[in-house]
């Protein structure tokens, strides 16, 4: 599997909003991101989503799958239904992960729902505390310190691939980098007014 570390060459150029959910399948995440239904209306490319997002009566699109026990939506350009505090996408024992680029708002964000309940959020490059304290360890063995001070990492350290590891390896994280990048996937749009008037 591919794992998530290779987002880091990707995800801020393409501003991809990445949501991951455990215990629900593909199609129920794009509902709870927003979509009408899980009927996908056809099968598209990461540049076909992008250039679909914010036209007339589209303002978001996810390209939907699965890979190794986590559905992934990935939504392009707009703000999704996933950042900024929406434990309901974890209602019913479901577990979120959401991976906010924020390229107009930096610094890019990662939200952790879980059960109904928004645990916690965490800037990239910083070791999470509070409610996800429980992924430091995974941080420090990635390269990521409290201190810069007391690190040993090299001048070209790239704080999101560690961040992404770090994630990748607590949570068994995989997406299939060809598929979301270069290849066609199913997709629903999330939201059709304007990203202005989503109030996230």
């Amino acid at each position: 599997m591919d794992g998530i570390s290779w987002l880091a060459d990707v995800w801020l150029s393409h501003s991809l909003n990445v949501t991951l959910a455990r215990g629900v399948d593909p199609e129920g995440l794009v509902v709870r991101l927003g979509a009408a239904s899980g009927t996908p209306f056809g099968h598209i490319t990461s540049a076909e989503a992008a250039s679909m997002t914010g036209s007339e009566g589209c303002a978001r699109v996810a390209r939907f799958g699965e890979c190794g026990g986590w559905s992934f939506a990935v939504e392009p350009i707009a703000p999704s239904a996933g950042w900024w505090g929406r434990p309901h996408l974890s209602a019913g024992g479901v577990e979120v992960l959401h991976l906010t680029p924020k390229a107009h708002q930096p610094p890019p964000e990662v939200w952790y729902y879980r059960d109904g309940v928004a645990v916690d959020r965490f800037n990239i490059g910083e070791i999470p505390d509070g409610g996800m304290e429980f992924l430091a360890p995974a941080f420090e063995e990635a390269g990521l310190v409290d201190d810069p001070l007391m690190s040993d990492q090299p001048e070209d350290f790239d704080d999101v691939r560690a961040t992404m590891k770090a994630l990748e390896e607590h949570f068994g994280l995989s997406l299939p980098r060809r598929a979301v990048i270069e290849g066609r996937l199913p997709a629903v749009v999330t939201a059709k007014q304007h990203p202005e008037e989503l109030g996230a």
